[in-house]
């Protein structure tokens, strides 16, 4: 899940964006759809699920995984061609004009795919489906675990489980960042030179190998995890009951949990109440009650929520932002996003639950932990404002008419904005394409593959421009990446210390039905509205949109600042 998820999701965004035309604000949906599943489902399936056999539903939910990842990638085996523009393509891509400066385009209006869209939805529904199949694992699972170990180990155990998690990330960003950097135009399994770097604003990776790899992984898991037993028995006899699924009176976990010293935000009275509160759908709105009435529990829950707003906003777009403030690759921003949240991520999961279990830490030590570590986070956020500047792009944020790519030495070149084809000319600056630097003709090749153009008149007499952005030197990129990785480690610390403390404040007959409920809301009020609200943003910063159809339709943004 978390190789889908956390990063393989997260690594295709610009990627989808470009090949469907979708606005960051329409990709951010496709993202939070998996969370608005999760939100709808867990506090029913964590509410009936907890009197269940919890292995068995986390396998049947590894089932709907799988599903959902099949339907995440179909839009690649449905949609038409891609069409990037390039009048040096074949017919099976080629829609618009020459690039070149030209006065006899003026009549052309360029013929588009209008259904392309419709793939955002198909996109949104295997999101849907991925966010059902992980409610069991993420809810029922992690009660599962702290069911079945001592008080004192839980918080290891439960770190390693969520650092575990965390390696999948890491698997989906670099795996996606290598599949992106590789494979250009193989989605169509039409190898072909016409794009030579990756770099290049219109490359398009092979992204749907990931959704199909983990569609194949999820089905395989799930018959081991239905193997699992409702309760684990003592260590002498688990690994047969596991295998051959035998029925045993003794129970090691009955055992361990009888011999814990209660830590429930409650009076005595109240917890022999809930430990005999039935799991039926008439108790549960005073079960509901019940855990809204304990101030510890509700704090862990904002808590959540405030961190899960940016963690899930600033992971979602992570790669997009590296590639457009530092300017690289999106293969290379993946990769170098993979290689600052998840190890990061992990660390802090794995400290955090360590420092627990070192130093016995009871209830009201592990939140004072929570709360310096969120303290220090919030006190070194402001370093993320390290950027490096615009590239200047002639008619955006350089050279002529600013904001306007139409100028005096192309305005009669009829250029049109649908594809996206930069050329760098000899002066450092950037132009959308060889129209609209006023170049009308090709005057060859650099190594082969880098096509030059000459006499464009919005560069001067006798210039030349080359096919490609503009190479600009930047150097903040390390730092900023060592400060980001310093601000995951802190805000992670305090995820593990955080859920050990939900557990141990709640009735033992509430534990599944209280994270599934802290879920919900760090879901609605947090992951949910994060990536929309991030996404958002970043759509009020385009200088550039794609115009399609004419002008009549807007695509997906060419140029941020």
């Amino acid at each position: 899940t978390g190789t889908m998820i956390g990063g393989l999701t997260n690594t295709n965004i610009s990627t989808l964006e470009r090949r469907f035309g979708l606005s960051s604000s329409q990709s951010a949906l496709v993202v939070v759809s998996y969370d608005v599943a999760f939100c709808i489902l867990t506090a029913f399936v964590t509410y009936f699920g907890a009197t269940a056999n919890r292995p068995r539903l986390v396998g049947i939910g590894s089932a709907i995984f799988g599903i959902g990842a099949f339907v995440y990638a179909l839009p690649h085996f449905l949609s038409p061609l891609y069409k990037f523009g390039d009048s040096t393509l074949t017919s099976n891509y080629i829609s618009t004009p020459p690039d070149s400066c030209s006065p006899s385009n003026a009549t052309n209006c360029l013929p588009t795919d209008q259904g392309l869209m419709k793939f955002m939805f198909v996109l949104l529904f295997g999101q849907l489906l991925l966010g059902c199949g992980t409610v069991p694992l993420y809810t029922l699972g992690v009660a599962y675990i702290e069911d079945s170990v001592p008080k004192n180990s839980a918080p290891i155990y439960l770190g390693i489980a969520n650092a575990a998690s965390l390696f999948g990330p890491a698997i989906g960003f670099a795996c996606g960042g290598y599949i992106l950097n590789n494979f250009l135009l193989e989605i169509d399994w039409i190898k072909s030179s016409l794009l030579t770097s990756s770099s290049d604003p219109r490359w398009v990776g092979a992204w749907w190998i990931g959704p199909m790899a983990m569609m194949t992984a999820s089905w395989i898991l799930v018959i081991p995890l239905c193997g699992f037993p409702k309760q684990l028995p003592d260590k002498k006899y688990m690994y047969c009951y596991i295998i051959l699924n035998l029925t045993r009176k003794d129970n090691g976990t009955g055992q361990i949990r009888a011999e814990r010293k209660s830590e429930v935000h409650t009076n005595s009275k109240e917890e022999a109440e809930n430990s005999e509160l039935e799991n039926s759908l008439k108790n549960f709105p005073t079960a509901v009650m019940r855990l809204f009435k304990n101030p510890a529990f509700c704090f862990l829950t904002l808590a959540g929520c405030s961190t899960g707003l940016t963690v899930s906003g600033g992971s979602s777009f992570m790669a997009k932002f590296i590639q457009n403030e530092f300017h690289t690759s999106a293969g290379t921003s993946a990769m170098l996003a993979g290689a600052i949240l998840v190890p990061a991520a992990v660390a802090g999961h794995l400290l955090g639950g360590g420092l627990i279990s070192r130093f016995q830490m009871e209830t009201p030590a592990i939140l004072k932990l929570c709360a310096f570590s969120s303290f220090l986070v919030a006190c070194a956020s402001p370093l993320l404002l390290l950027r490096c500047g615009n590239k200047a792009m002639a008619g955006i944020t350089a050279t002529y008419n600013r904001s306007n790519l139409t100028s005096g030495c192309n305005s009669n070149c009829n250029c049109q904005t649908e594809f996206y084809n930069p050329v760098c000319g000899g002066n450092g600056v950037a132009y959308f394409s060889p129209c609209y630097a006023g170049c009308p003709e090709s005057s060859g090749y650099i190594n082969s593959t880098i096509q030059v153009y000459n006499n464009c008149s919005c560069l001067g007499v006798n210039e030349t421009a080359h096919a490609g952005v503009c190479e600009a030197s930047c150097f903040k990129l390390p730092l900023f990446l060592g400060l980001a990785l310093f601000m995951v480690l802190l805000t992670f610390i305090s995820h593990t210390p955080a859920v050990v403390v939900s557990l141990r404040i709640v009735p033992p007959s509430m534990r599944s039905f209280a994270i599934g409920l802290e879920w919900l809301f760090l879901r609605a009020l947090g992951t949910i509205p994060g990536p929309i609200l991030y996404g958002s943003f970043i759509d009020s910063t385009c200088k550039l949109w794609q115009s399609k159809e004419c002008g009549t339709v807007r695509g997906s943004c060419w140029v941020y600042d």
